[in-house]
């Protein structure tokens, strides 16, 4: 609804397909006549964007559509150009996130002004001038979060000189931009560049604030997939790193959508307790799987109606390549995950029994008719839809194949995986006569 301050009235807007479409990405142009929505239908595989009066509420016209087999999920509003309602918009349409410009005004007059085979991140701003958007971009290398520009004729460059994790502010007259960034060997790093792509001034590097701390080695690496995609990995040793030892390892999974945990930055995304954990005597790995983020739709989607397969997949893979290496101690493996990697944890426990001996999971997920619509829908369609496809996920059809420890980790504060998810799953491992521990 559109709520009229002055007059204290709401006039709501209708869909234009079905009344449980979905109205998201929501932006009023600036002349503020129009509201620009994106109506997305339930199955999440059709997209139109349209735009509605705000006066009245009324439907004007539909600026854009996309379709897609499996799912369409428009992810950022409009962002003018100061040129009347003019807007870029960003969709992965062509199988990457690139920047389109949309006249508000033309019929079907989109263009195209990047056609990176690489993500681009975000619209980050335009110059005064109006003449360059300045863009973020993961670049060929996914852990890697780069600043580029475009003019708007599609012409493109990359303006960061060294890999790694960039964050970008430009100043008031677009004469300078300030670049902040860290790498996996660079604690900070602050330079001031000119527009033309000179450095103006170094601001300075930071000193590693755990330099006088016992913190072992991170290193970040990729295996080939059983698909022939590059996994990326992180690991971490302890401190008194020995090669000729045998050291357990604790996996630390998350394997969702819209998450990378191994990235080019200080740390390479990791958590000071993993350094701890290291310096327990463990090898901490985490590896990004298909279907995580940064890597482009055809890598994301193929999780697509079958939620925890191909994740799993690609953990099972990284575990075989931890016990081809001389250290590592196969027969001590444990997982550790919450929300969608706590389901992680529980299926590689459950669905692939003896591979790891312990498993912590935290609020997971333990069967998606269970988890909120729009999400769960969009990765597996509506469960009279898939129905083999919610049953194979569904670790409550897996309580009798555990093996090894388990603890189960859930709050009631948890309103996205609700407690019912945990409840359900203990129930029936009571009813399996199964031994594992829950923490409420």
């Amino acid at each position: 609804g559109i709520y009229n301050v002055k007059k204290n009235k709401t006039i709501f807007i209708s869909p234009k397909g079905a009344a449980d479409d979905y109205f998201t990405n929501l932006s009023i142009t600036p002349d503020e006549k129009y509201l620009i929505v994106a109506e997305v239908n339930r199955d999440q595989n059709h997209m139109w964007l349209n735009v509605y009066e705000i006066k009245s509420g009324k439907f004007v016209k539909t600026l854009l559509e996309e379709k897609n087999d499996k799912w369409v999920e428009p992810e950022h509003p409009a962002y003018y150009t100061g040129n009347g309602n003019d807007f870029l918009w960003l969709s992965e349409k062509d199988g990457f996130t690139n920047i389109y410009l949309v006249d508000f005004e033309g019929a079907d007059k989109t263009l195209q002004l990047t056609k990176h085979a690489f993500v681009v991140k975000n619209i980050l701003s335009l110059s005064p001038d109006k003449k360059y958007i300045y863009y973020s971009a993961t670049g060929e290398n996914p852990t890697n979060t780069l600043i580029y520009r475009t003019d708007f004729s599609g012409n493109s460059e990359l303006l960061t000189k060294e890999h790694g994790t960039h964050s970008f502010q430009l100043s008031e007259n677009g004469a300078y931009w300030y670049d902040a960034f860290s790498s996996l060997t660079v604690p900070n790093k602050t330079l001031i560049w000119t527009s033309n792509g000179k450095m103006a001034k170094g601001l300075g590097t930071a000193k590693d604030k755990l330099e006088d701390y016992n913190i072992g080695t991170t290193e970040i690496g990729k295996i080939k997939g059983n698909d022939g995609s590059d996994l990326y990995y992180r690991m971490i040793k302890p401190a008194n790193f020995d090669p000729s030892k045998k050291y357990p390892v604790m996996v630390y999974v998350y394997g969702g959508p819209h998450a990378q945990m191994v990235t080019n930055s200080w740390l390479a995304g990791a958590n000071l307790w993993m350094h701890w954990m290291a310096n327990q005597g463990y090898i901490v790995f985490t590896l990004d799987n298909r279907g995580s983020a940064e890597r482009g739709f055809a890598y994301e989607s193929q999780i697509h109606r079958q939620l925890g397969t191909v994740e799993m997949e690609d953990q099972l893979t990284g575990v075989n390549f931890l016990k081809s290496l001389p250290y590592i101690d196969a027969n001590h493996m444990a997982v550790h995950g919450w929300s969608f990697g706590g389901f992680m944890t529980t299926s590689l426990m459950l669905r692939n029994p003896g591979v790891f001996t312990t498993g912590v999971a935290g609020g997971p997920v333990t069967d998606w008719k269970y988890y909120e619509i729009m999400y769960g829908e969009r990765y597996m369609d509506r469960p009279e839809q898939n129905k083999e496809g919610y049953e194979k996920a569904s670790l409550l059809n897996y309580t009798d194949k555990l093996e090894g420890n388990l603890l189960l980790i859930h709050g009631t504060i948890d309103d996205v995986v609700v407690m019912q998810h945990n409840y359900a799953l203990v129930k029936k491992f009571v009813e399996a006569g199964k031994q594992m521990d829950f923490f409420p």
